[in-house]
């Protein structure tokens, strides 16, 4: 049977959008949930778990999906986030919850590599200008909105809606995948998943978030945070020692000799921080700080969703014009624009640099991260783009998990020495380190290394 492409796009964009939201939707939330259950000194954890099992998942499903097909692994991960979804509903203790945020970041991992896997398959090296403008959208959207629907549900219903509702959504899309999508697909014979890099990967990340995130409590230099490092260093000199080694590694590190998947994966570790920090702290900011409305705060963060597919849209035309790496290096330059307005920030900054930053922002990830995209897309084989897809979604949410406690511990040292304008100062030096970030990025982009437009939008692979 053929494939309904439009009917598969459909799906994989219903269940980006749900997994996309989930990383965000409990912001405004977690004053209901911490009145019902407790537990205020688990609220970060309540996030960073979910972005952790969703980042170190993510090459797991890659291989996985290179091996046994994007279908069926795929439809198996929404499962689990919708089973997720249901037991984190019935939550009834703190710990609980982060348990089930977990399963839910265990499904949630799949969904961007395979879906970005399953665009380059189906449509030629063009189309996927197009459809990677409208992915690119709705995962900016979903991510940013997340917060306002979810304060539309606690106010009209109860918190435990943020996640029953993703339940009738996540079967549809379920439903659409699994008639619509007909996979051809040989089966390989040696089916080796490496689960000691992945297990090494993850207890050494694990080690590192979680000092970051409480290591303040006790200090920095406590006997137990100094093992928590150790135990980080070990566990990631053992990832590599075993990656090199591995018969088919969970990472492939050498995939990252190739310019056109290092470049793409640096730059998102670093440049998805901007993205991660204006979430958190923009409406702390313009909530507390300029004493306006949730409403305005979540409206604020919604302009970076006009710039994202706006200039997703005009990647194509821009491309044609002008060559790959013109493009993504100037949206590259305009994400440290971006930068250095939100490092201009102070406490009579008018509401409208806030928007201006976001939209800003939000037409500089459009214009770079679709050029990105398409080149990871052809820079391995078809057996290879699973996992190449899922190393780049695996950096971006572990910069984001990493930066977000970093930011945290800058926040709180920071803001402990003021006493009356501790919030300020606290906020205002993350700010000046997220400026810091985007210019990395830039230098970051600048070393793609240059192709022409018919080398980008040739059918088959291209090579560093």
């Amino acid at each position: 049977m053929k494939t309904n492409r439009k009917m598969v796009l459909v799906a994989i964009l219903i269940a980006t959008f749900l997994c996309a939201m989930e990383g965000t939707i409990v912001s405004t939330a977690m004053p209901s949930i911490i009145g019902d259950l407790n537990g205020m000194e688990y609220v970060n954890m309540i996030f960073s778990i979910y972005l952790l099992i969703s980042a170190v998942t993510t090459p797991i499903y890659g291989k996985l999906a290179d091996l046994f097909g994007r279908k069926i692994i795929l439809s198996i991960a929404i499962v689990l986030f919708l089973v997720g979804s249901a037991l984190s509903g019935t939550a009834q203790t703190m710990v609980q919850l982060i348990v089930f945020r977990a399963i839910q970041g265990l499904g949630a991992g799949s969904v961007l590599p395979i879906s970005t896997t399953i665009i380059g398959d189906i449509f030629n090296t063009e189309e996927r200008t197009k459809m990677q403008a409208l992915f690119s959208g709705v995962w900016a959207v979903s991510g940013v909105i997340g917060p306002l629907i979810g304060g539309f549900i606690v106010e009209t219903l109860d918190w435990r809606w943020i996640f029953y509702i993703n339940l009738p959504f996540g079967l549809l899309s379920l439903i659409v995948l699994w008639f619509a999508f007909h996979e051809t697909f040989e089966k390989k014979a040696k089916k080796a998943i490496d689960w000691a890099g992945a297990a090494t990967f993850l207890i050494g990340i694990t080690s590192l978030l979680y000092m970051l995130l409480f290591g303040k409590e006790k200090g920095f230099l406590s006997p137990g945070n100094l093992l928590l490092g150790a135990v980080f260093i070990v566990f990631l000199a053992l990832f590599f020692v075993i990656e090199k080694r591995a018969e088919d590694p969970f990472l492939p590190l050498d995939l990252f000799k190739n310019r056109l998947i290092l470049i793409p994966n640096l730059f998102g570790f670093f440049a998805f921080s901007f993205l991660i920090a204006t979430t958190v702290y923009f409406p702390i900011w313009i909530q507390q700080i300029l004493h306006k409305s949730p409403t305005v705060s979540g409206f604020a963060l919604t302009f970076v969703t006009l710039g994202w597919p706006f200039g997703a849209t005009l990647n194509a035309r821009l491309i044609k014009q002008y060559g790959p790496w013109k493009v993504s290096t100037f949206g590259a330059l305009l994400l440290v624009v971006s930068g250095l307005l939100l490092a201009s920030i102070h406490v009579s900054t008018p509401i409208a640099v806030f928007f201006i930053v976001m939209f800003i922002a939000g037409f500089a990830f459009g214009l770079t991260t679709t050029v990105f995209m398409i080149i990871l897309q052809n820079a391995v084989e078809w057996e290879q783009r699973g996992v190449a897809m899922a190393s780049n979604a695996l950096l971006n949410t572990l910069g984001q998990t990493i930066f977000i406690a970093l930011f945290g511990a800058v926040f709180n040292e920071v803001s402990s020495r003021y006493a009356a304008d501790g919030l300020t100062n606290g906020i205002r030096v993350v700010f000046l380190c997220v400026t810091a970030i985007t210019v990395i990025s830039f230098l970051i982009a600048l070393r793609m290394p240059k192709m022409t437009k018919e080398q980008l939008f040739q059918q088959g692979t291209v090579h560093s």
